[in-house]
């Protein structure tokens, strides 16, 4: 008997005390789950998957420290930032950042990388032509550069570049770059050196009619340029950037460069040596300096070609402002400014430079409007197709190639210029007028920050055709 009031007890006990004890106890645990609104101070930073990057340069990059305290939603939008800090050094296929919450007020960080691969022997193609669609109406091939960058990223893990270039062909050019990004224990200051020569046997002497007019002297070169530079660089914090430029420039041409164009260096010059000093103040809060869906950039720049003697005397000064604003998982809105002045006496025709080159309004690729003064306007309105995504290529045997970016973007966009010229306006029509270009297109982004192009654009002139460009429209 009594034997059996002790089986019947035992569990009897068991789930009296269960049913007393068990609100309580999720009590506790709900109460748990609300502390954990924050503010949360960061114990810690573990960085994993850095086989060659030193981890100070990855630290350099977060927006936040061991020791810190911050609320919830400040937690989640510095780990954002800092991911994008990281992607924007170019070196890693892909960041993550993850938050491991130790008790109700505190957090772990865990950061893991993918790296890249750092050395590149890199062979290319390039067209002579101010781009491909130019290149592309005459297809000749004694028009292409054909050589090879060697590249070495991250360099000692420190993310310093060694840059080597051998270019053959149309024109051949040799250089030479070393980039540090920090010198300083406080990874502040860093420093740029290199130097180039180049020489080619065909020149731009003017425009006629918005094209080109090209100087050709098969049985000797008909530039020759020598260049030296150092650059020095300050990021106080992580969005903004002071750069500070000095470049060594000597430059001979042939007596009939001269002839052509007596102010293509200094009036009646066949050489060229002078110092240029610039300055440059650049703010970037981009998501990706790639192909950028949000963000605002900024930068103010003055250059000084020239300092005494014989040398050119000339000034330019140039304003950049761009915003793009992301807007749900697909959409994203994109606008752009940018201006430029050059003010001196005789502006050497080799020192100024309006569109056509590396700022161009879109649909008037085969032309050049030469100035000293422009204005660039560019707004884009994207939809991913195929939105942002990584995915992994187990087969690849080279772990730095596995990671494969992907994204396609219909593009709509239109862009706004205006070059001002008083010295070759005569000859050239599209000069102290506006233009415009508006069309449609599709991009293309992928792996190591590769920009793919394809647009159909119409003109003020009513001229339309397709275009392909390898870079960001910004």
């Amino acid at each position: 008997m009594d034997q059996a009031i002790r089986v019947w007890t035992l569990p009897f006990l068991r789930v009296l005390l269960l049913l007393l004890f068990l609100p309580s106890r999720a009590a506790t645990a709900q109460d748990r789950a609300m502390d954990f609104s924050g503010p949360f101070g960061v114990s810690g930073v573990l960085v994993e998957g850095n086989a060659k990057t030193k981890e100070r340069i990855i630290l350099r990059e977060l927006t936040f420290a061991q020791g810190d305290t911050l609320a919830a939603t400040e937690l989640y939008d510095r780990l954002k930032r800092s991911r994008q800090n990281l992607l924007n050094l170019g070196l890693f296929n892909t960041v993550s950042l993850l938050p491991t919450f130790l008790g109700p007020h505190e957090v772990f960080i865990t950061i893991t990388v993918n790296e890249r691969w750092f050395w590149w022997p890199q062979p290319f193609v390039r067209f002579a032509d101010p781009n491909f669609n130019t290149w592309w109406l005459t297809k000749d091939l004694s028009r292409l550069n054909i050589g090879a960058n060697i590249n070495h990223y991250n360099t000692r893990g420190l993310n310093e570049t060694l840059y080597l270039k051998f270019q053959f062909g149309y024109s051949k050019q040799f250089g030479l770059h070393y980039r540090i990004p920090y010198v300083d224990r406080k990874q502040r200051w860093g420093l740029t050196v290199g130097g180039d020569y180049g020489q080619q046997d065909e020149i731009t002497i003017g425009t006629e009619d918005n094209k080109r007019v090209l100087l050709k002297t098969p049985a000797d070169n008909v530039i020759g340029q020598w260049s030296a530079d150092a650059q020095v660089t300050l990021r106080p914090d992580h969005d903004f950037r002071h750069i500070w430029r000095l470049k060594w420039t000597s430059a001979n041409v042939q007596d009939t460069v001269v002839e052509r164009n007596p102010d293509y260096f200094t009036p009646g010059a066949t050489h060229l040596a002078y110092l240029t000093l610039g300055y440059t103040l650049a703010y970037d809060h981009r998501d990706s300096r790639t192909f950028p869906l949000n963000g605002p950039y900024a930068d103010v720049s003055v250059d000084q070609y020239g300092i005494g003697g014989n040398s050119p005397q000339v000034t330019a000064f140039t304003a950049t402002m761009q915003r793009s604003w992301k807007r749900g998982e697909r959409w994203s809105f994109g606008a752009s400014l940018k201006g430029k002045t050059t003010v001196g006496g005789n502006i050497p025709y080799s020192v100024q430079e309006g569109l056509g080159y590396d700022d161009y309004v879109r649909g008037y690729e085969y032309y050049v409007i030469d100035g000293q003064h422009y204005f660039l306007g560019k707004a884009n309105v994207l939809f991913a197709i195929l939105p942002p995504e990584d995915y992994r290529v187990e087969p690849i045997p080279w772990e730095p190639f596995r990671t494969l970016h992907l994204a396609v973007y219909l593009n709509a966009f239109t862009d706004q210029g205006y070059v001002w010229d008083d010295r070759y306006a005569a000859e050239n029509f599209l000069a102290n007028r506006w233009q415009q270009g508006y069309g449609v297109g599709i991009d293309l982004v992928t792996s190591y920050d590769q920009v793919l192009r394809v647009e159909y654009t119409v003109n003020a002139l009513s001229e339309t055709a397709f275009y392909l460009h390898f870079s960001q429209p910004f």
